[in-house]
This record gives structure tokens, C-alpha cells and sequence, in this order.
């Protein structure tokens, strides 16, 4: 399952499913882009926010068509036109000429019957009423077809002011005619929001479940560009961490004074094992980052004080702590943190690490019983974390089952502990895992199923990991990690949830042939406590001394209870400390005056016996010696 999560991500996967062709054209348009940046991006309003580089839908495509197409072609589009229009004119010049003879023949006819008429008036006055009335009928056939034809000039006017009506209709036409390459630009236009080149202007808008537009690009959208060649901005978007991310999802983080009746704040949250960076955004298309942090600075740790499943990011004074909603996730998170170089930081059951011994921890087999440690004192213990359905299983088990056989009469312990921390790779119940293990004729002892990490880590694996901590700090990071304890129940070695049994079984013999030490006794006590001893036997005979010496009847003594100042004792560079309390009749002793006291007839004596030859009394400046009554 991917942890990869947000519409970034899932822009990039439909990027990857585009036709090689498309891909390789919108890269080629990227640079084109980036070395024409200064045209094709410009200042743009929206929503009464200036946005300094941008570029609105259909000055995108329009570039892009214009780059797609070919300069021949582009050439023989703007040629066209002319000629054609060059043509026009010629047939249009040519044709007012044309009508124009045609009048001119059909007017000089009338006049040559007219003269015609004269002539037969004086030939023959006979026929002149005839004529009369022909010439007449000729007159009215002149004024109709005068009335009907147009001189040329007119019709020269007439056919000029008819020819910016024709070029205009042909230049709307020009216009709505497509490109042939503008269904290709808008597909590249498409690719490059989906390559993350350019973003919508509007994807600031957190909205982490949104639905993919059937479209991105529309003639009014206003898109940014993203490429740090052409923005030149230092901030840290999502687009910039893609690369090298092993984890990106939207969380609750805990913030504001009402974090406490929340489950938190959204956060997205991405982590880069390439940058070793954990990257911290408004939303999962956010153009710059909240707060971004060193892996190698910071502690992890669980925290379910705050949160169920919550998840601290400790680096110093400073933390971020993050709701996970399900202890899988919990799981799944910490891991990924730890992966990036994060190190693990136990907060819980630290107790179990102050044992001095394995031989003081305890835990409870499949059948609840509790089991102490202390039972397999002087054997050596192979201590591992179990699980069924890993896919370490099927190596694993058989092995560890032919070493408890091939050395258990040596000495050798096999304890499995069964865990589900780890992708739940343990679901079974007791029962069941009793019954799986049976496929590997296990006979070494199992213990319940429980944590080795966390809040609810089993006691043994609190204290060998704190004291045999792996690369991620005292943390165990999978299945199959193995512990070795010696006889004397301290832990030796850890291995790998990789390293299989056999590949340590040198370490095995190793310890197998070395006897237990024998256990202290009263007698092996170290120097100092001899010393400290000592100094309370020599406190006991001075108190002693102090009383025997003592002569005064009880009824003169002024009765006084007084603390006596430390004598130190210095033996072999060492000074002991030893105090004396006493009922006395108090006396003090300056290191240059005469022994003041209250009653003549008291004669005060002390004596300190020599416990050692190498024994001296550093007395100080100021003693107060206190004398009891007998």
C-alpha cells in the first residue's frame, strides 16, 4: 500500500500514464517555456490580488499552438490571403468595364435612327406623319433604357464600396478557422499542470478530497509557474519535495489554545528520504512550506497523552505532535520518520532499563502465567520477537527450532515473543499462534503477544534495547530482531531481523563455553565499603570509651543533649565521617585556649581507639565535645 497520499502525487502517476510522444513534447515545451519566460509570463490580477507571474489559459495555448506550428506552414497561411485578395481586386476593376461598353453601344443607336427619319421626311413628306410617330416611339425606348443602365463610373463606385464587405467576411473566417495543432497545444497545456510545472492559481484552496477537474486548463484560469527558473523563489512547495518522498498524507497536528477538545489542526505532511527533510504544508498543493526539519536533529517518541495515537517530533526546546487516529497508522508513521533518519527516543516503562539483570525481568507465557527471568539463570538466552505472516517467517523459525535442538543440552534458551507492531504481521490469537507454529515443529517457549515498542513494550525488550541499541537508538525496528544474553544475564549482542540465526551461531558456542561467574559473597565486599564499615566500628568503640570514662555524679552535672561536630578520619587518602551523639554536659575546646567548663569537679577524658597503623585524626578548628553522666 502507498503512503504516498494528495493530489500532487496523483497527478504525477496520470502523468507517467501519458503517451511517450505527449511526455517528450511537454518536456521540449518546458524549456521553451523557461527560455521564453519573459513573454509568456506576466503580471495578472485576481480576486483584487496581484499575482506577478502568471499566465492565463488561452495565452498559454495560443503559445504553444504558435510553437507547434511550422514556419512554412505560418508562412503559406499569411500568403494566401493576399493573393487571393490581390485576385479579387483585378476581377473586380475588370468587370465595371465590361458593363460599361455595353450602354454605350445600346445609347448611340437611337441617334442613327434618328438621322435616318430626317432623311425620309425630305424624301417623301408622305410617310413624314409615319416617321413622326416612329420617332416619337423611339424617344420613349431611349428614356427606359437610360433609366436602366449605369454609366461605368457609377458602377466602378458601386462595386469598390461593395468590396470591404467581402474582405471583412473573409477575415471572420480567417479567424474562426482552428489551427490544426491547437487540439495538440491544448493537451501539452494539460501535461504540464500534470508534470507540475504550472498550477492553477486557485489550488491554494485546501481542499484535500477534491475531485480531479475533467480539465485544468480553461481560457480564463490564471496559472503560476512552479520551476524555480523562472519563479527564482526560495519557498518550499509540495512540487519541490515529490522527489525522494516515502510518506506524504494529511494529519492532525496539535495547535491553538482549543487543541485539547480537538483531535487538531489538518497539516500535510511530507517526508523525503533524499533531503532527510520532514516537510510540514497547509495543504497537500501548498506553494510553500510551515515548517520543514532536519531528520538528523530530531527525537521521536509515542505520546498518548495528548492524542490516542499520538506521535511526538522532538528537536530541542521545540516539538510537533502529531494525531494518527489508528495505532497502525501510529505504527506506519513512526517507522517512515525513522527510515528518513530520525532517531527513537523511549519515554515509557524506563524502569525495566535500570535492571542491573536480565535475571530481574518478568512476562507471562501464552497461558498468562507469569515467567521470571530469574528461571533461566546461568543458561544463554536467544531472545526474539516473533511473527507469522512476515515474510522473515519461513527462514527464521526453522532455524531458530534446529539451534534450540542442537544446543538446549548446552545450555541454550529460545524465548519467541510474538508482536503485531509491525504492518499487523501477528493477528492470530493465542490459540492460533500456537497452532501455526506447529507447521514448524516448534517446541521452545512462547509468551503472549504484546508490544516491543512504545506505551505497552513488554519490560524485556524495554531493557535489552536500551541496553544494546541499533541503528535507530533503542528501538526495535522489525520482525525477527534477535538479543543474546550470556549466562550471567547480560546481554551480549543484537542482531538484525536479516541476520538469521545461523550466522551467529559462532557467538552461540562462544558463550556456551564459558561458565557463569560465581556470585559475590559477604567476604568480596569492594574497599570503600570496608572502609565505610570501619569507620562505624571505631564509632561504636569511641562512644564506648567516652561512657566508661565517665566519673561525675549524675546530681552535679548540668544535663545537656549536643551534637558533635565530624571527626575526619583520613586512611590511606581516603577521609571517613563520623559522627557522635551523646548525652553530655556540653564543653568546648578552642585550638589555642584552656578547656572552659561549667563544673570544677568534672574531669573530661576521651580517648579514640587506633583501629588501622595508618590512621589520622584531622580534628577541626572548632569541636564540641559533649559529656554524659553515667
Amino acid at each position: 500500500m502507498s503512503e504516498l497520499h494528495g493530489r500532487v502525487f496523483a497527478r504525477q502517476n496520470a502523468y507517467n500514464g501519458l503517451a511517450d510522444d505527449l511526455r517528450e513534447q511537454t518536456e521540449a515545451a518546458q524549456k521553451h517555456l523557461i527560455e521564453k519566460k519573459t513573454e509568456v509570463f506576466t503580471s495578472h490580477h485576481s480576486a483584487l490580488v496581484k499575482v506577478p507571474l502568471s499566465v492565463r489559459g488561452k495565452e498559454l495555448i495560443d503559445f504553444l499552438d504558435k510553437w507547434l506550428t511550422p514556419e512554412e506552414t505560418e508562412k503559406k497561411i499569411e500568403e494566401t490571403p493576399s493573393a487571393e485578395s490581390e485576385k479579387k481586386e483585378e476581377d473586380a476593376a475588370d468587370l465595371p468595364k465590361a458593363k460599361g461598353e455595353t450602354p454605350e453601344v445600346e445609347v448611340e443607336a437611337p441617334k442613327a435612327e434618328d438621322e435616318a427619319v430626317k432623311a425620309e421626311d425630305e424624301a417623301s413628306k408622305d410617310e413624314d406623319e409615319a416617321s413622326k410617330d416612329d420617332n416619337a416611339a423611339n424617344v420613349e425606348e431611349t428614356a427606359k433604357v437610360a433609366e436602366t443602365t449605369e454609366t461605368p463610373k457609377e458602377a466602378t463606385s458601386k462595386e469598390e464600396s461593395s468590396k470591404p464587405k467581402k474582405e471583412d467576411k473573409k477575415k471572420e473566417k480567417k479567424v474562426e478557422k482552428p489551427s490544426p495543432y491547437r487540439a495538440r497545444a491544448k493537451e501539452i497545456a494539460e501535461a504540464l499542470v500534470l508534470a507540475g510545472f504550472v498550477t492553477a492559481y486557485k489550488d491554494r484552496v485546501k481542499n484535500y478530497l477534491a475531485d480531479p477537474p475533467k480539465e485544468f486548463v480553461t481560457d480564463n484560469e490564471l496559472f503560476v509557474p512552479l520551476s524555480e527558473a523562472i519563479t527564482e523563489s526560495k519557498e518550499t512547495s509540495v512540487w519541490h519535495v515529490v522527489d525522494g518522498a516515502i510518506y506524504a498524507s494529511q494529519l492532525k497536528r496539535k495547535a491553538g489554545v482549543f487543541s485539547a477538545f480537538t483531535q487538531g489542526k489538518d497539516v500535510y505532511v511530507v517526508a523525503n528520504e533524499k533531503t532527510q527533510k520532514i516537510y510540514f504544508f497547509e495543504s497537500d498543493v501548498a506553494r510553500s512550506a510551515v515548517a520543514e526539519y532536519a531528520a538528523a536533529d530530531g527525537l521521536v517518541q509515542y505520546d498518548n497523552a495528548h492524542f490516542q495515537f499520538g506521535v511526538k517530533l522532538v528537536y530541542g526546546d521545540k516539538f510537533e505532535l502529531l494525531n494518527l487516529v489508528t495505532k497502525d497508522d501510529q505504527e506506519a508513521f513512526l517507522n517512515t520518520l525513522l527510515n528518513v533518519g530520525v532517531q527513537y527516543r523511549e519515554v515509557y516503562n524506563l524502569a525495566a532499563e535500570e535492571a542491573k539483570s536480565f535475571y530481574e525481568l518478568k512476562d507471562f507465557d501464552m497461558n498468562k502465567k507469569e515467567v521470571s527471568m530469574e528461571d533461566y539463570k546461568g543458561k544463554v538466552v536467544l531472545v526474539v520477537n516473533v511473527s507469522s505472516k512476515c515474510g522473515l517467517t519461513p527462514t527464521n523459525y526453522p532455524e531458530l527450532q534446529q539451534l534450540h535442538e542442537r544446543y538446549q543440552e548446552q545450555g541454550l534458551v529460545v524465548l519467541g515473543f510474538p508482536c503485531n507492531q509491525f504492518a499487523g504481521q501477528e493477528p492470530g490469537t493465542h490459540e492460533e499462534i500456537m497452532e501455526f507454529v506447529k507447521e514448524y515443529n516448534v517446541t521452545f517457549p512462547l509468551f503472549e503477544k504484546h508490544d516491543v515498542n512504545g506505551a505497552n513494550a513488554r519490560p524485556v525488550f524495554t531493557y535489552l534495547k536500551a541496553k544494546l541499541p541499533g541503528t535507530f537508538g533503542n528501538y526495535i525496528k522489525w520482525n525477527f530482531t534477535k538479543f543474546l544474553v550470556d549466562r550471567n544475564g547480560q546481554p551480549f549482542k543484537r542482531y538484525g531481523p536479516k541476520e538469521l540465526p545461523f550466522s551467529f551461531e559462532e557467538d552461540i558456542k562462544e558463550l556456551l563455553a564459558k561458565a557463569p561467574e560465581p556470585e559475590k559473597t559477604e567476604e568480596e565486599v569492594p574497599d570503600d565499603v570496608a572502609s565505610t564499615k570501619s569507620d562505624e566500628v571505631t564509632s561504636d568503640k569511641e562512644e564506648t570509651a567516652l561512657e566508661d570514662k565517665q566519673e561525675t555524679p549524675a546530681e552535679e552535672k548540668k544535663e545537656t543533649v549536643t551534637e558533635v561536630k565530624s571527626e575526619e578520619i583520613t586512611e590511606e587518602k581516603e577521609v571517613a565521617t563520623t559522627e557522635i551523639k551523646v548525652v553530655t554536659e556540653e564543653t568546648k575546646i578552642e585550638k589555642t585556649e584552656t578547656i572552659a567548663t561549667t563544673i570544677e569537679e568534672t574531669k573530661v577524658a576521651a580517648t579514640v581507639e587506633e583501629t588501622t597503623p595508618k590512621v589520622e585524626i584531622v580534628k577541626t578548628e572548632d569541636v564540641v565535645v559533649a559529656v554524659s553522666a553515667p
